[in-house]
C-alpha cells in the first residue's frame, strides 16, 4: 500500500501528476456513485424531450430517444472502468506469467513464447485483431474483455521477459540458487518483486488503451450491447446529429478524452517518480527553492 506521505510526494512532483490524479479520481467516483449521481434512468426514453440542448432539467441534454446524456455518461464510466480493469488484470497476469517463464527458463521455451507467440501477436495492429476477434465472437461486454485480453497480453510478456533476463543474473538471485532455493521460490520471491514496477507503469498506461479500445469497438457496433450505456455507442448514436444536436458528441467525447488523458498522465508521472535520476533532480530543485 502507498503511504500518505508517498502519495503527497508523488503529487508534489509535477502539475501533470496532480491533474492526472484528480481526473482519475473524478472518473472513479463518478463510476462508483453513478446510481446516486445520475438524475434519471439511463435507459428511460422520453420521446417528447428528444434532442434537447443542455438545460436545468438535463445538464448535458438528451439524445434522439430522449434519454438523459448525463446519466448515460455516468453509467458509461462504469463500463469503461470495468472493461479496463478486467483487461489490464487479465493481460498483466497472462503476460507476466508467460514472460517470466520465457526469461527464466530460456532455451526452447523462450523461443516458443518470444519468437512465435509474442512476435506473432505484436506483428499485427492490436485494434485490428480486437475487431477480428469481436466480429468472430459477437458483441457483448464479456466478449470484448476476452478479445482485448487475447490481443493485449503480448506487450506485458515482452516487458516481463526483458526484466527477468536482467534481474536473474544479479547476485541475490545467484545466491538464492546456490543455497538450493526452488525455481518457484526464486521466481515468486526474488524475481517478481524486482520486476513489478515497470509492469505496473505499463498497466497504468494500458488502462487508457483499454478504455479507448472499448470505445472504438462500441462505436463500431462490436462492443457493449444496448441498452447498456457506453461512451463509444453514444458517439455512434450521435453521428447523425452532429449539426442539429452537437451536445450528443461533445460530452461523451470529453469523457473519453478525460479518462484516457488521466491514466496517461498518471503513468508518465509515476514513471518519472520511480526513476532515481529524475527523483534526485526534482529533490535538488525542491532543495534550491
Amino acid at each position: 500500500m502507498i503511504s500518505s506521505q508517498a502519495l503527497r510526494e508523488f503529487l508534489r512532483q509535477s502539475i501533470l501528476a496532480r491533474v492526472g490524479f484528480i481526473a482519475g479520481l473524478i472518473l472513479v467516483v463518478a463510476a462508483l456513485l453513478a446510481p446516486w449521481l445520475a438524475p434519471a434512468d439511463p435507459a428511460a426514453q422520453n420521446l417528447p424531450a428528444r434532442l434537447e440542448s443542455p438545460s436545468r432539467a438535463h445538464w448535458m441534454g438528451t439524445d434522439e430517444l430522449g434519454r438523459d446524456i448525463l446519466s448515460r455518461t455516468l453509467y458509461g464510466a462504469r463500463i469503461s472502468l470495468l472493461v479496463s480493469v478486467c483487461v489490464v488484470s487479465g493481460c498483466g497476469l497472462i503476460g507476466l506469467t508467460m514472460g517470466m517463464l520465457a526469461g527464466y527458463a530460456g532455451g526452447w521455451w523462450d523461443h516458443v513464447i518470444n519468437l512465435l507467440l509474442v512476435n506473432a501477436f505484436l506483428s499485427f495492429p492490436g485494434i485490428l485483431l480486437a475487431i477480428a476477434f469481436t466480429a468472430f465472437l459477437g458483441p457483448g461486454i464479456g466478449k470484448v474483455i476476452l478479445a482485448l485480453i487475447i490481443t493485449g497480453w503480448a506487450g506485458y510478456a515482452r516487458l516481463a521477459r526483458a526484466q527477468v533476463l536482467k534481474v536473474k543474473e544479479m547476485e541475490f538471485v545467484l545466491a538464492a540458487r546456490s543455497l538450493g532455493a526452488s525455481h518457484l521460490r526464486i521466481m515468486v520471491g526474488h524475481l517478481l518483486p524486482n520486476i513489478l514496477q515497470p509492469i505496473l507503469i505499463q498497466a497504468t498506461i494500458g488502462m487508457a488503451g483499454a478504455i479507448l479500445a472499448e470505445s472504438t469497438l462500441s462505436f463500431l457496433g462490436l462492443g457493449v450491447l444496448a441498452p447498456i450505456p457506453s461512451w463509444g455507442a453514444m458517439l455512434n448514436d450521435a453521428r447523425g446529429h452532429l449539426f442539429d444536436a452537437p451536445h450528443m458528441v461533445v460530452f461523451p467525447a470529453l469523457a473519453v478524452m478525460t479518462a484516457v488523458l488521466s491514466f496517461n498522465l498518471l503513468g508518465d508521472a509515476w514513471r518519472d517518480w520511480l526513476d532515481p535520476r529524475l527523483r534526485s533532480q526534482m529533490a535538488a530543485q525542491e532543495f534550491s527553492r
